[in-house]
């Protein structure tokens, strides 16, 4: 594959509209190949470039192939169902027109509607302003329109040279890296991947929707939380940091930093509220960490962890903070999606952020049509309210039984990882968490922790929102206490959803 398949302005059919893909199209299968191919070596070659469409590569057809640094998909016969009435002017580049960059105007928002290379119909819904303006780019191209016809005035037609001041700098990056994300999927400690995933019948047809679950509790330390700890500490000692580690937690992140610090020969120092789950506690201390118990909650446990550090110096860890932490977590994303599956909504547990925001990245770039919900427990909703709000908004106090979620003050960070990553949040109660706990212990034979349960929480909450959709949800933790699996689960499950 060479960059002369790529037609440039000039060529005829870039000015031609494409005739929509035939379901029997046998050709379709090695024309998206073609363009798979010549849309990664173009990447390689200039640097740049996240899309091609079919007639950029000498095929009259409607369909674009995109790579957003993740997984490489294809949108088939697409359709914009929806536009914004907000206008935005950016610059824009192409691959049919190399010389250039062009300012156009565009819709700040569209939806699409489309095939993809199962032949399975997609919902695209509310795309952020950076995927609105390249999907317009390439629809323009199907219909035969180049960014050149779009260019606001005289003025707005610039050289390549000046790439990266105007295109380049007006294109949102993101803290948390796919490259990173991908690396951690196969070089964190083995016996945090490749987890246990699979389609719940029972639940399914409980909740009325095709529900995969995602089991992170088959590991040491019964929870997610060792895929960011390892590849984070991993990634500290490739780097010769010394400094002594100090966190808090509220049980599991605290058990996660304790059992990859033992095994590299690190102290670790954690905090954790008076009040934290005592099994959790026990097993911190078991793995070779320091605990203190300080404050009524987490957030007063993390404030105390950074008054340690102040007076006798250590780095304070922030789950949610640290990127490797919140990139060790997306490995769990990658492997979710790739069975080929793809999912109308994945429901993931937010606490500090590192999960959802680590899943989210990868998620957006590899099946972007994907909706991606936080949920958080309706006695802990700082975080829903910072997203909301779009800054960080802090309460008194927290009431939930889901200590693991429990959060107080959001990290900033974290709340401003979700721009863009995330479709919605929603709260829980913890009467319907309990519920979910019980029904996942009778039809899925599992036993979790409340945290761990609030995606089928959401489930029950929302069924007609999610019916007759494929759904994923994660299963993140079962730390529990024997009292606590008497008090919560040993109750009959009902039977309606």
């Amino acid at each position: 594959m060479t960059l002369d398949a790529i037609l440039t302005v000039g060529h005829p059919l870039l000015e031609q509209p494409c005739d929509p893909v035939q379901p029997d199209d046998l050709a379709l299968e090695a024309e998206l190949a073609l363009l798979h191919r010549g849309l990664a070596e173009f990447q390689r070659r200039q640097g740049y470039g996240r899309a091609i469409a079919a007639p950029q590569m000498g095929v009259a057809k409607r369909f674009i192939c995109l790579n957003l640094g993740a997984t490489p998909f294809a949108v088939i016969n697409p359709e914009i169902t929806w536009r914004s009435d907000g206008m935005m002017e950016v610059w824009d580049d192409c691959l049919s027109l190399p010389e250039v960059v062009v300012k156009v105007r565009r819709h700040r928002s569209i939806s699409l509607s489309y095939l993809d290379e199962a032949g399975r119909r997609r919902d695209w819904q509310r795309l952020t302003p950076e995927m609105s303006e390249l999907l317009q780019h390439e629809i323009d191209h199907l219909d035969g329109i180049l960014m050149t016809q779009r260019a606001i005035d005289h003025q707005s037609i610039r050289p390549i040279g000046e790439h990266a001041s105007l295109v380049g700098a007006g294109r949102p990056s993101h803290r948390l890296s796919l490259e990173a994300i991908a690396e951690a999927a196969t070089h964190i400690d083995p016996m945090f991947l490749r987890s246990p995933q699979f389609d719940c019948e029972p639940l399914s047809a409980r909740l009325g929707c095709r529900l995969t679950l995602k089991l992170e509790t088959a590991n040491p330390l019964r929870s997610f939380k060792g895929r960011g700890a390892d590849f984070f500490v991993g990634r500290v000692l490739a780097r010769g940091d010394e400094r002594p580690m100090v966190c808090a937690s509220a049980g599991n992140f605290g058990q996660a930093m304790a059992y990859v610090c033992r095994k590299h020969g690190r102290p670790l120092t954690v905090f954790a509220s008076t009040e934290a789950n005592p099994q959790k506690v026990e097993r911190m201390r078991a793995l070779g960490a320091t605990v203190h118990l300080r404050g009524s909650d987490f957030d007063a446990a993390k404030a105390a962890a950074r008054q340690h550090c102040r007076a006798h110096g250590g780095w304070m860890v922030e789950d949610g903070r640290e990127p490797e932490i919140s990139e060790g977590a997306g490995s769990l994303a990658v492997e979710l999606l790739a069975s080929g599956d793809l999912y109308d909504a994945v429901l993931v547990p937010l606490g500090n952020g590192a999960l959802l925001n680590g899943v989210g990245r990868w998620i957006k770039a590899a099946s972007p049509a994907s909706q991606v919900i936080g949920v958080c427990s309706r006695g802990a909703d700082a975080m829903q309210a910072s997203w909301r709000q779009g800054r960080v908004v802090e309460r008194d106090c927290v009431a939930t039984l889901a200590d693991g979620i429990a959060v107080r003050v959001p990290v900033p960070e974290a709340v401003e990882d979700m721009r863009g990553l995330v479709d919605d949040i929603v709260l829980v109660d913890d009467e319907t968490i309990v519920r979910a706990m019980r029904i996942l212990f009778h039809d899925a034979g599992l036993l979790t922790e409340p945290a761990g349960a609030v995606g089928i929480a959401a489930l029950f909450n929302e069924a007609p929102r999610f019916a007759g959709k494929s759904v994923a949800t994660v299963i993140c933790g079962s730390n529990v206490t024997s009292e606590s699996a008497v008090e919560w689960l040993l109750t009959p499950a009902v039977d309606g959803p």
